[in-house]
């Protein structure tokens, strides 16, 4: 088994925190017009489950390795979740573009799918603050 402050331990956090956002993700898909089991909501359960995971694995880095500044939680997690975001808009913006434009958000003026990096950025830090709570960070933790 493993010890839950390990990284084995933010990694399984990372990654039942990503499964538990993508089920979400997937369950409002028919809200948006899309069916409930399509490809979109497959690639999103998949990129918010690696997502946690990466965020888990980074946690092991509290000092930047090149630059030799601290690196809190808030400042990895928030940062992965962005970058992880970027990459889902940038390949699935038609979906997210369709989902913008639907009555549940459209109402809010927000109309570029590039809004959904603010989502990312809260996601991420969501996941980073879970995983460093329950389990730890740092270069002391063990990897069992």
């Amino acid at each position: 088994m493993f010890s839950i402050h390990s990284v084995a331990g933010r990694i399984i956090l990372g990654m039942v925190t990503g499964i538990v956002i993508g089920a979400i993700t997937i369950a409002f898909l028919p809200w948006f017009g899309f069916p409930l089991f399509s490809a979109f909501g497959l690639g999103s359960l998949v990129m918010f489950f690696l997502m946690g995971a990466m965020i888990g694995l980074i946690g092991i880095f509290d000092r930047h390795p090149v630059f030799k500044f601290k690196m809190r939680w808030w400042l990895r997690g928030p940062a992965l979740g962005l970058l992880f975001m970027l990459m889902y808009v940038l390949l699935s913006y038609q979906n997210l573009q369709f989902v913008m434009q639907s009555p549940l958000v459209n109402w809010t003026g927000l109309s570029s799918p590039f809004w959904a990096l603010l989502d990312g950025l809260w996601i991420g830090g969501l996941m980073g603050w879970i995983e460093t709570s329950v389990a730890g960070e740092g270069s002391d933790l063990s990897l069992e």
